[in-house]
């Protein structure tokens, strides 16, 4: 892919850079089983949890809003028959912390182990990077740490992430935002940021109903391949 000609390139996160670790579900699914005294079969519940992660996203996606992360934890409860009335934010956040630990023991891993070199690369080149990436289930805070301890984060310019700025991809006031962080940096113009992503609806059409570049991610592809290749 040609690239020089794009002076800033954001990028989205799950899918484009990073990839949930199997163990991590597994062990996500038996603590919520145990601490919520769920009585449900673990298949079931991983099932579940997956539909409504799956939902939780594409409602963001079609509304550009984003749904708080406390009220899509009590859905996804209620479903699995728990009684909600004897739940509370300070319980949730004590689930949400134990999950942190999990998260970090059996932690997402990069799509491509080169992607820290690429970057550097970029950022040598001359080129200013992001991320801009929608939450459902994992908030934010998670994955700043996770960039930090997979070594990405120090080649970001700035991190956009839908549950700290309260619209989600494809919103144009996403890209609003993306471009007005850029613009902090340098003097710019939308036809010098390239998005790179792997949903055509949140990234790829996103990006172009703005009036920035995108490139769609293909199944088989990484970033690095696209970028070196």
């Amino acid at each position: 892919m040609e690239y020089q000609q794009y002076r800033h390139i954001s990028f989205d996160l799950w899918l484009t850079l990073i990839q949930s670790n199997p163990d991590y579900k597994q062990k996500r699914n038996r603590l919520m089983i145990d601490f919520f005294g769920i009585e449900v079969a673990p298949e079931i519940v991983d099932e579940t949890y997956n539909k409504y992660d799956i939902l939780f996203n594409r409602i963001n996606e079609i509304t550009g809003g984003n749904l708080d992360c406390y009220e899509m934890w009590l859905v996804f409860l209620s479903e699995m028959n728990v009684d909600i009335k004897n739940i509370n934010v300070q319980l949730l956040q004590e689930f949400i912390d134990e999950t942190e630990k999990l998260f970090f023991e059996y932690n997402p891993t990069l799509l491509d182990n080169k992607t820290p070199q690429l970057f550097e690369q970029l950022v040598n080149e001359g080129h200013t990077l992001s991320l801009l990436c929608n939450t459902a289930f994992t908030k934010s805070d998670f994955l700043r740490k996770l960039l930090e301890h997979l070594g990405v984060a120090k080649y970001l310019s700035f991190q956009l992430y839908s549950d700290e700025m309260g619209y989600s991809k494809p919103n144009i006031k996403v890209y609003e935002q993306l471009f007005t962080e850029v613009s902090k940096i340098k003097s710019i113009t939308k036809n010098d940021i390239l998005h790179v992503g792997d949903n055509h609806i949140a990234d790829l059409g996103g990006a172009q109903n703005f009036g920035i570049n995108g490139r769609l991610l293909l199944p088989g592809e990484t970033v690095v391949t696209i970028f070196k290749g």
